[in-house]
């Protein structure tokens, strides 16, 4: 059975790891789509301040995040997915956002195809092409907490349940993440997570020492193919069997 908080009425979840509609449960962590009605929350992460000056100038009002929400709800009717809202299992809080989204193919993001395997699918538009043309076979993944939930985790949790979405569920070839190149924090996240770096990309951003966006600022780019997950997936999988348990953060083979 299912039990689900919703609008700050906590109720206990039993649910498997996988769910259709794209709800995923972790060992602390509910995700939750967004869509219209968790705008709210959506702005209470970005309000942050220790959060919002990585994306931008000024501090997001309600009205931009309610326009956020708005079109991440429509990006997982239209293209099947986008950024979870993550709730804490035991109170309901809500910790941060992150997962997956498509990215433009006329896009700065979109280059991210420099870094991959030299194959079709790496240039393979997506099926629907509103709201935009989106890359079909591979994403892009991405966190932000709020700072109270700083250092205990949860961004590797959101990160390893955006893999599995990406590769189990939605047959993706690839996972791409970019952040701005001063971002440790993430950087190192990415690194936890499995995902290898890759190079940098030029894009509109923050640029360390400097104040205020810029147009040319270099992002981090790392990458994790199919081949490299189902291998780790693997070695996770025989060490279960063997009643082993790798270590955290560890990640298996080369």
């Amino acid at each position: 059975m299912r039990h689900r908080r919703h609008r700050g009425t906590l109720c206990r979840v039993e649910d498997p790891p996988l769910a259709a509609d794209g709800f995923r449960f972790t060992k602390r962590l509910r995700l939750e789509p967004v869509g219209p009605v968790n705008a709210l929350d959506l702005w209470l992460v970005h309000d942050d301040d220790d959060v919002w000056p990585w994306y931008g100038n000024e501090k997001p009002g309600f009205e931009q995040a309610r326009q956020r929400a708005k079109f991440m709800g429509e990006s997982w009717h239209l293209h099947g997915v986008n950024k979870w809202i993550a709730y804490d299992r035991a109170s309901g809080e809500a910790v941060g956002r992150g997962g997956l989204s498509r990215t433009p193919v006329d896009d700065d993001w979109g280059r991210g195809y420099a870094f991959l395997p030299a194959e079709p699918w790496a240039r393979a538009a997506h099926e629907v092409g509103r709201p935009f043309v989106a890359h079909a076979s591979w994403l892009e993944i991405g966190w932000a907490l709020r700072r109270g939930f700083w250092g205990r985790g949860y961004a590797s949790e959101i990160g390893r349940a955006g893999l599995e979405f990406a590769f189990n569920v939605l047959g993706a070839q690839a996972v791409v993440s970019c952040t701005i190149r001063h971002n440790v924090r993430s950087r190192a996240v990415m690194e936890r997570i499995g995902m290898r770096y890759a190079g940098e990309i030029r894009s509109r951003g923050m640029v360390h020492g400097m104040e205020g966006e810029q147009d040319d600022a270099p992002f981090a780019v790392s990458v994790l193919v199919r081949k490299d997950w189902d291998q780790s997936t693997a070695v996770s999988d025989q060490a279960a069997e063997n009643g082993q348990t790798l270590p955290a953060g560890v990640r298996p083979g080369p």
